[in-house]
């Protein structure tokens, strides 16, 4: 099979396209023929090791000292159930999925395992493959994120960063959860975010929202530019930081302010169940994908580069050929 591998930590020319040993089937999995996956800020920082200030020597010691130890990255995928092992009663072949590995990657591959009892859930035959996996990475952020913050109807909540993959998918969220929505993004976003129900929006290329003297009940920051010494004087009394991207010295920081989530308050958001919701929200019309660029997986490395630019929009879908 054909698989995206990354033997050395550096630029997107890293990433090779070659071909690979197809994955060995065991009892208790899932081989999944790949239909569609997508290349996210994830996958790039991986690549790179590129991580916040402080966590270098962890990521290596979890990814792998001098190199990747799981050469072919990739956190999701969706296609259709090619076969299952001996064990498996959930799924037979020719299932449509959505499944991931979580931080075990190897989801940028033609062919791709997954254990029955593992992050995989079934697609609504009215959705297209490049359509739920465009729902995952970012859907998953802002849904585990959104679980221990618990925003409520009528609380406002404001999502920095609100036109990537995970803001994207926050902003609907909030919406669903009855909240009242402020998006920061730049100026040429502002009528996609509103298109998914943000009520007010913020071009933080004009305005500071840490500011403006409104106070918000949630905040999410999704790009690492507003940590919690910044926002303070933003959250009402009783208000709760998401802070989803952040270094070793705010995640320790947080330890003593109640008001911050990291992320870390829970297991592993890689989740069957978080991907069963993802999918019936979609299939309700609560969410919908939102997909800034489609490529062919031999343009890995192109979508590496536009992920590095730093400007994305939703997500960045890789297809295999099998548009359903």
């Amino acid at each position: 099979m054909k698989a995206a591998i990354c033997e050395k930590y550096g630029p997107p020319e890293v990433v090779k396209i070659r071909e690979v040993p197809d994955p060995v089937l065991t009892d208790g999995e899932v081989l999944i023929k790949a239909a569609a996956t997508s290349v996210n800020s994830g996958d790039t920082q991986m690549r790179a090791l590129r991580v916040p200030r402080g966590m270098s020597l962890p990521a290596r010691l979890r990814l792998g000292i001098i190199k990747p130890r799981q050469p072919i990255l990739g956190f999701e995928t969706t296609g259709q159930v090619e076969a299952v092992g001996r064990a498996v009663s959930r799924f037979k072949p020719g299932d449509r999925v959505v499944a991931s590995r979580g931080f075990d990657f190897g989801c940028h591959a033609e062919y791709v395992t997954v254990a029955e009892q593992g992050a995989i859930a079934t697609i609504p035959e009215s959705m297209a493959y490049k359509d739920a996996v465009a729902l995952c990475f970012g859907g998953m952020t802002a849904l585990h994120f959104f679980r221990l913050g618990k925003p409520a109807a009528n609380e406002t909540v404001l999502i920095n960063g609100a036109s990537g993959a995970v803001g994207t998918m926050a902003v609907q969220l909030a919406k669903h959860f009855g909240a009242e929505v402020t998006a920061v993004c730049s100026g040429a976003n502002e009528n996609l975010v509103r298109d998914l129900g943000a009520d007010h929006v913020i071009d933080y290329t004009r305005e500071d929202f840490t500011r403006n003297r409104q106070r918000y009940d949630v905040i999410m920051d999704n790009h690492g530019n507003a940590p919690y010494a910044r926002i303070k004087d933003s959250l009402s009394p009783g208000g709760r930081f998401l802070m989803v991207v952040g270094d070793i010295w705010q995640m320790l920081a947080a330890l003593r302010q109640k008001a911050t989530v990291t992320g870390n308050e829970e297991g592993s958001p890689f989740t069957a169940d978080t991907y069963r919701t993802l999918m019936s929200l979609a299939e309700r019309g609560v969410l919908k994908p939102v997909i800034g660029s489609t490529l062919p997986f031999a343009q890995i490395v192109e979508a590496h580069r536009r992920v590095d630019g730093g400007h994305k929009v939703g997500s960045l879908v890789l297809t295999f050929g099998q548009d359903r």
